[in-house]
């Protein structure tokens, strides 16, 4: 693991709260790289399962589909508390982010697709938990389940408000 150093020490997060940020927020950018080399990001919904952060898409082709299968690895960015502010004559970001590094693989178990289809439904839309079941049943032969294991997390924040 290549270790970076931080610019503003003061604003690194420890372990725990960079995995909070990563619980709590509401989407992340998956980026790969692509044959070419060219980055390729993607804003999806996730949830944060076993300790991977897991998301699906559809199971036909795609850029990052295609990205998954050449190369597996991964960077995931997450921002929570993001919000504009004035501060001591400074215009400024009260936010709290990290940048998470692993591999990609796709969920291939029934049972465990399902916990994660269930999970992000309880996530985004848990008033709706009575629809959960029928909502997979009818879109599980066309979704793909992916996780992505964390090798390296970071993170950073600035001017959080005090929980």
């Amino acid at each position: 693991m290549i270790d970076y150093p931080l610019l503003a020490k003061d604003r690194e997060l420890s372990a725990d709260e960079a995995l909070e940020v990563l619980e709590e927020g509401e989407f992340c950018v998956v980026s790969t790289v692509d044959a070419d080399g060219m980055p390729y990001g993607v804003p999806l919904s996730y949830v944060m399962l076993d300790g991977a952060l897991c998301f699906h898409t559809t199971n036909k082709a795609g850029h990052k589909l295609d990205n998954f299968a050449r190369d597996g690895r991964a960077c995931v960015t997450v921002a929570t508390e993001v919000e504009a502010c004035y501060e001591d004559d400074f215009f400024t970001t009260r936010f709290a982010s990290v940048i998470a590094r692993g591999r990609v693989r796709r969920v291939e178990d029934g049972a465990a697709m399902r916990k994660v289809l269930v999970a992000l439904c309880m996530k985004y839309l848990p008033e709706y938990k009575d629809k959960i079941g029928e909502g997979i049943a009818r879109e599980i032969d066309d979704t793909a389940i992916w996780a992505v294991d964390l090798e390296e997390v970071r993170g950073k924040g600035a001017r959080r408000l005090p929980r």
